[in-house]
């Protein structure tokens, strides 16, 4: 025979011991991996701010809009050009938060629920804004490597 049964009624304390072990960093592994995606989602999609004053027109909520896509469709630009393109994504990520912030405040200044059509832009922009963080990250991580030793070949480096 080689060994003892594992049945054996003399090894259950450490059966016991051993599934306790597992389970408590097991649980402990996964709250605190929930935790640190909850906190990550919440830093990346800031609230509304409640707005007390007078509301924009709806052509200066548009005008607003045109503006904010403007400055997202830069940034995107901007990505190429960067001297780290495989990091631009974080950069992309950092400016994303920003920006969500002033959108949110242009959003609670023009009263979306009375406007379907700025409500509809404003959609379409927030769809824009999700299509433009996953193109950053596929980007930078497939085309950045390969982008970045091109530029060092060709500066001599």
């Amino acid at each position: 025979m080689s060994g003892a049964d594992p049945k054996d009624p003399r090894f259950r304390p450490f059966r016991i011991l051993s599934w306790s072990v597992y389970l408590i960093v097991s649980v402990g592994f996964s709250c605190l991996i929930i935790f640190s995606v909850y906190k990550s989602v919440l830093a990346m999609t800031p609230e509304a701010p409640k707005f007390a004053g007078s509301a924009l027109s709806e052509e200066e909520c548009l005008q607003q809009g045109r503006a904010l896509f403007a400055e997202l469709e830069q940034q995107r630009k901007n990505l190429a050009e960067s001297n780290d393109i495989t990091h631009a994504d974080q950069r992309f990520l950092g400016f994303r938060i920003e920006w969500l912030k002033r959108k949110r405040d242009v959003e609670a200044r023009c009263g979306l629920d009375s406007r379907e059509k700025v409500r509809a832009a404003f959609s379409s922009l927030d769809r824009v804004l999700d299509l433009y963080t996953t193109a950053s990250v596929q980007f930078t991580g497939g085309v950045g490597p390969a982008a970045d030793e091109l530029k060092r070949q060709l500066d001599g480096k």
